[in-house]
Formats: C-alpha cells, sequence, structure tokens
C-alpha cells in the first residue's frame, strides 16, 4: 500500500504502525535552524530546505519516511540578526537523544540524520556515540560538510557560475530552496551579500553580523530554477548513495 505522506507527522498512528510491519524501516530525522539569510529568504530556510529534502530522499529511497524536522538549530553565531531562535548545543544533543529513542522503539531499523545547517555539525556528531550505546537501531549520519558542500560546488560548475556566488544565503542554496520551496525567496531582493574569505573561527567569535550587514554570503542574484533541480537532484543522489551503502543495500 502506497503511503499517503512521506511525513511522519501527517500520518495516523495506525498507518505509521502498519508501515513498519510491512518493511518501512528507515526514517529520516533532518535538522535545520531558524536564522537569517538575507534579505531574500525566510528565517525558517534552513528548516524548511532540510524537511523538503528528505521528503525528496525518501521518495529516492521509498520505504522511508521522514520525522518532524528539528527546526531551530545552533545559531548563536546569526543572533545579530532579529528573529534568530538559538538552541544550545546541549538542547540540540538532548533532542535528537529523544528522537532517536522514540523512533528506536517503535521499530524503525535505520535512523538517518542529516542537516542542512553545517552550525548542527559539532553537537549533532558530538552525541552519535551516546546516541548509538542506547539504541538497537543503526545509525546512520551525513554529517560531514564535504558530503554537503560538494554537490553545491558541483553544480555551480555544471551551471558555469562563479564559486564565488556560493555562500550563506547564496546562489546555491537560494536555488535549491527556491526550486523546492518558492513561497520563501523573494526574488526582488536578490542582491549580492558579503563575497571573500573569513575564518570559520572568526565567524563563530564575533557573529556573521560584523561580516555583513545584509545576513548572507555569495550571490543569490545567478539563482535559478533550473540551478535548483541541479542542485536539489546532486544533494539527493549524493545522500542517498551513501544511505544505501551504510545499510548494505546489495545495489549499493
Amino acid at each position: 500500500m502506497e503511503l499517503r505522506s512521506e511525513l511522519l507527522e501527517e500520518l495516523t498512528w495506525m498507518e505509521i504502525e502498519s508501515a513498519i510491519d510491512r518493511g518501512v524501516k528507515t526514517i529520516l530525522v533532518p535538522a535545520g535552524s531558524v536564522e537569517q539569510h538575507g534579505p531574500h529568504l525566510g528565517i525558517l530556510k534552513d528548516a524548511a530546505w532540510a524537511e523538503a529534502m528528505g521528503v525528496e530522499l525518501a521518495k529516492e529511497l521509498g520505504d522511508t519516511l521522514v520525522a518532524p524536522v528539528i527546526r531551530p538549530g545552533c545559531s548563536d553565531h546569526h543572533m545579530g540578526f532579529s528573529g534568530t531562535i538559538s538552541y544550545r548545543p546541549e538542547t540540540l544533543m538532548r533532542v535528537l537523544e529523544d528522537y532517536c529513542r522514540s523512533l528506536d522503539s517503535h521499530g524503525f531499523e535505520h535512523i538517518v540524520l542529516f542537516s542542512l545547517h553545517g552550525g548542527n555539525f559539532p553537537a549533532m556528531n558530538a552525541i552519535l556515540p551516546s546516541i548509538a550505546d542506547e539504541v538497537d537501531a543503526q545509525i546512520i549520519t551525513l554529517l560531514d560538510k564535504e558530503l554537503l558542500i560538494d554537490p553545491l560546488m558541483e553544480s555551480l560548475a555544471q551551471m558555469e557560475i562563479p564559486s564565488e556566488a556560493r555562500g550563506h544565503g547564496g546562489a546555491a542554496v537560494t536555488a535549491s530552496v527556491w526550486y523546492l520551496r518558492p513561497d520563501l525567496v523573494l526574488e526582488e531582493e536578490f542582491t549580492p551579500g558579503f563575497i571573500g574569505d573569513v575564518s570559520t573561527s572568526k565567524l563563530m567569535t564575533n557573529g556573521l553580523d560584523a561580516v555583513t550587514e545584509l545576513g548572507h554570503m555569495g550571490d543569490p542574484t545567478y539563482a535559478t530554477r533550473e540551478l535548483g533541480e541541479e542542485v536539489t537532484t546532486r544533494l539527493v543522489s549524493a545522500f542517498s548513495e551513501r544511505i544505501r551503502t551504510e545499510r548494505g543495500d546489495s545495489h549499493a
């Protein structure tokens, strides 16, 4: 029986139980953030992007559901911009623990953790050993920056867009969100942000508002729906390949 929705929260408990019984054993746990990405993207961008990407990934994998997206993330370095909500690292770690314990108890055998907000990676990676000790399910993670950034850079190269256009709220991420959640994008507000190099340590210490008044980096004026489809396809391909390999699928 085909699932009514890939989103766990949109199904009844009976539908979920039935799905697990008939072999839906993989659950995706997307994490995002609630923070600024310039004048052209709503502050839900990372969370909405992660949820939408989860749906695309679930469709690609089949027999997979998407847990409710973890909306706020670790965003202290974005607090200079109005509306940002930031979890402390220990808060995110506890939430992730409770997610995995709950999903494991229902019989999911593969719990896939991913984040489209890089600021979540340290806390999420730090709690993995504890989670692995507490649950029977296989924990699969997509929490390395190369797995996220490489498809973005490859997409820009494929579309012959300069790499400097990439960044926090830049062309690649804006395009993918535009493709998946156009309601969050204000095309009339596309404008270049800070373009240049800045160290991660400086960014985390001084905050993004010390680097850019508009709240974004890169150049979203290069964003197109075509680039968005390219970025989305490459990310789904990279993520699904990693998951299939980790699960030991015979066709991986």
